[in-house]
């Protein structure tokens, strides 16, 4: 279920179903909720790309502490539940943006290294929520 969809069923006072003994499935892992309301910024990407030293560098160009930044997968983004952060960064591609929240988007890092237009796009899409 998208995140976005959750946040229409919590809305209406409809909670997800949960597995209640997990030990009977054998591969299921349950996750642990996390709690995005003390991030600042949510950075949609691979763990390459955010141990990437370009990250720290836009990151830090930003404002933006590594400990206020929380990094997922598209996957485990679809499952987040409650509310977001402010700011939401995807460099997986586009997404379903969640009302109310600053988007952004970029090509991988990879791309962006060498491509100072995106790196200005990037910046230009930060200044005009600030």
């Amino acid at each position: 279920m998208k995140h976005q969809q959750a946040v229409y069923l919590q809305e209406m006072g409809i909670t997800r179903w949960q597995v209640r003994k997990p030990g009977l499935f054998g591969n299921f892992r349950e996750k642990e909720a996390v709690d995005l309301s003390r991030y600042s910024l949510l950075v949609l990407s691979s763990e390459a790309e955010f141990s990437n030293p370009l990250m720290s560098k836009i990151l830090k160009a930003f404002k933006f502490a590594v400990d206020d930044v929380y990094n997922c997968s598209m996957a485990e983004f679809e499952d987040l539940q409650g509310p977001l952060p402010e700011y939401i960064w995807s460099t997986i591609g586009p997404i379903n943006q969640p009302f109310g929240h600053k988007l952004l988007t970029s090509p991988p890092l990879s791309q962006l290294e060498n491509n100072p237009k995106e790196k200005k796009a990037l910046w230009e899409q930060f200044c005009a929520f600030n």
